[in-house]
């Protein structure tokens, strides 16, 4: 028997058909304290369904290994908007041409696994501590296979800079929840003590990712009342902030009050089309696809979540008025106004900003003092209304001089990324490099006004099992039936859009894209350090690699090469 086995950089994608041969026997990497490093190992060659063992031999036995899962990828993300299947718009910049299954999952192993095909994959990671001095840990990975072996060489320099955990003070990063999803994948009663265990691992999993922020759904801990009011469940509330302090998290973000108005149900947007002028069953997805983005585009009212009256309205208003002050009485009373920000309306357009101002200004006389955050597709139109602006990357750098002059004024800028931006601009679909999650890390030393970064998918909807089965759903996302045949175009997500954690045996499972994440933000940090140490040294060395979110060096080997340098500044 003989196999092929070479270590591949973590940040490099790997697909189960990438040649062992293109990767290395030795590889070094780099790391210091605080951080987690590692490396992927390609196998081909082996004989699906006899054990592989994998026996490690190095400095200590703090490293994990997990078997990289392959997710698929049916359709390409959009050269402008969602995916190519939308508008039939070839994105020129992505990895690989869909259809491809690409290594996504990491679900965890001691040392014993049975590969299901003739190639497989593996990732290495330690952590680096207790580092006083520079040296480099020297790390032999052999893998077993019915008598056969093959061993390689990791070396790990670890520096001693230290990386904190995320905390309070660390950059703000918020991926959204979904708390149905969570009751679903693992089989369990939301709410159920078994349902808490399961989301303080998958908050434990989002804050070894770096983030720090968590948003609690205004329609997890309101209920709707015979009345038909909305009433704060303080014991819930309770219970899901002690869940998120337990798992590390540091600040909260309190879901939106209101909603946009959606005026037709699929049966009636059908019912509505001119079929007469229909010659093809896919005219019927278009003029699906148009009716959805004009309601989404032109949509001018909106409703209260959990009790749905029209806003504007004095009823509606009265609804938000009551639930924001009965959200602010319990933040006051258990002490964290100075951790809490606050959500109004989901991504306010232009055909919004009279409701939107209302509901603003409700918000702000109902929790005074709490800054309103917000994912905005507008900028000009509502300034005055919130305290940190959230719009997506490419408008931040498109409209750059008002996020300016808001921050002139004393607003907070975040950014975020969803469904898009795609073709060149930083996002972290499965189509893309993983780079471009890294250097979302590094955007703040371009653009010093950004605070935070806010992502709506952490696992709405995954592409892997929950006994890490690659089949049991999609990396993309279909809102069809199963057996209906007019696909809606508008509403077909691009794959790894809203999920960076898959649900494992008995918890999550993290991704090379949540890890991608984590890389850049402990760069952030270590960025920042050598600002403050040699403040001409820093933007000479960010723009060798990023300049602009859609300007930055995709070749992982000069990545490594100038974060080696930043570890040698820093050492200086």
């Amino acid at each position: 028997m003989s196999f092929q086995a070479a270590i591949f950089d973590e940040l490099t994608p790997i697909y189960p058909d990438t040649c062992a041969s293109g990767g290395f026997s030795e590889y070094s990497v780099a790391g210091c304290n605080g951080t987690v490093v590692g490396a992927h190992i390609v196998l081909n060659g082996l004989v699906p369904g006899l054990p592989v063992t994998v026996v490690v031999n190095g400095g200590h036995r703090c490293y994990k290994m997990f078997e990289l899962l392959a997710v698929p990828v049916e359709v390409n993300s959009g050269a402008k908007l969602r995916t190519e299947y939308l508008k039939d718009d070839v994105n020129a910049f992505v990895i690989r041409r869909a259809p491809f299954m690409v290594y996504e999952a990491l679900n965890p192993f001691y040392n014993i696994f049975a590969p299901p095909y003739a190639s497989a994959a593996i990732a290495f990671k330690t952590p680096v501590e207790y580092c006083r001095e520079a040296r480099t840990q020297k790390w032999e990975i052999t893998i077993e296979q019915g008598g056969a072996s093959k061993t390689l060489l990791l070396n790990v320099d670890e520096h001693p800079f230290n990386v904190p955990k995320a905390n309070k003070d660390t950059f703000k990063y918020i991926n959204w929840f979904d708390f149905d999803r969570l009751a679903i994948d693992f089989h369990c009663d939301k709410w159920s003590d078994f349902y808490f265990k399961i989301l303080e691992q998958y908050l434990r999993a989002a804050v070894f990712s770096r983030q720090n922020t968590f948003c609690i759904n205004t329609a997890e801990i309101f209920e709707r009342t015979d009345s038909g009011k909305a009433l704060l469940n303080e014991k819930r509330l309770d219970r899901i902030i002690k869940t998120a302090k337990r798992a590390g998290i540091s600040l909260f973000h309190g879901g939106a009050f209101a909603l946009r108005k959606m005026y037709m149900n699929d049966d009636e947007v059908y019912a509505s089309m001119d079929h007469s002028a229909i010659n093809h069953p896919e005219e019927i997805a278009r003029q699906y696809s148009k009716q959805a983005f004009d309601v989404f585009d032109n949509c001018h009212e909106a409703q209260t979540a959990v009790t749905g009256q029209a806003l504007p309205g004095e009823d509606g208003e009265a609804a938000v008025m009551s639930m924001a002050g009965q959200l602010f009485s319990y933040i006051e009373k258990n002490g964290l106004a100075d951790c809490w920000c606050q959500y109004c309306l989901d991504e306010p357009n232009t055909a919004l900003e009279t409701v939107y101002r209302r509901i603003c200004g409700i918000v702000k006389r109902a929790m005074p003092g709490i800054p309103i955050l917000e994912p905005t597709l507008q900028g000009l139109p509502l300034a005055g209304t919130m305290d940190i602006w959230c719009p997506s990357l490419d408008q931040y750098e498109q409209d750059i001089e008002f996020y300016n002059s808001r921050a002139a004024q004393g607003d907070k800028i975040w950014i975020y990324s969803c469904l898009t931006p795609a073709a060149n601009y930083c996002n972290r679909l499965l189509d893309m490099e993983r780079l471009r999650a890294v250097w979302i890390g590094w955007a703040p030393l371009i653009y010093p006004d950004i605070e935070g970064f806010l992502h709506w998918g952490a696992n709405s909807g995954a592409g892997v099992g929950a006994a890490g089965d690659p089949f049991r759903r999609q990396a993309a996302s279909f809102t069809e039936n199963v057996l209906e045949f007019h696909p809606k175009h508008a509403m077909f997500l691009p794959a790894g859009d809203f999920a960076i954690f898959f649900p494992g045996v008995g918890g999550p499972m993290i991704s090379t894209r949540s890890e991608a994440h984590r890389i850049g933000f402990e760069d952030l940090h270590l960025l920042s350090l050598l600002k403050e140490k040699s403040s001409q040294s820093v933007l000479p060395l960010v723009r060798k690699v990023f300049r602009r979110f859609d300007d930055f060096e995709k070749d992982v080997a000069v990545y490594r090469a100038v974060r080696r340098e930043l570890f040698e500044l820093l050492s200086k």
